[in-house]
């Protein structure tokens, strides 16, 4: 039984030491097999004329030019909701003093 190893991405098969040629000659002729078939979609997709794929290629192409924007947001949304929970914190904190002193009858 040969040793198994693959590519993390497409897991391909890898030629292991461990094997012999006879047992990994078949694995490299699969890996490349499949390389092929990746790519010939590559080709198929850059050479389409679809108008909705060109469509979809603009919107990721200006998705990525926007991610830097996108990044920023986020990191400012974040900023907004820590200030908003330590002001939630404080507003709590307040009201469990009113409420200690209501019980308390004061």
């Amino acid at each position: 039984m040969p040793d198994i190893l693959t590519t993390p991405h497409l897991n391909l098969p890898l030629p292991h030491p461990a094997n012999s040629l006879a047992e990994d000659v078949l694995r490299i002729r699969d890996a490349f097999s499949a390389l092929d078939q990746k790519i010939a979609g590559l080709d198929a997709l850059l050479a389409s004329d679809d108008l909705n794929l060109d469509t979809l290629q603009e919107l990721v192409a200006a998705i990525k030019r926007e991610r830097g924007d996108l990044d920023q947001a986020a990191a400012q949304l974040l900023e907004h909701k820590n200030a908003v929970n330590a002001r939630m914190a404080e507003h709590d904190a307040r009201l469990t003093n009113l409420a200690a002193l209501a019980c308390a009858g004061l």
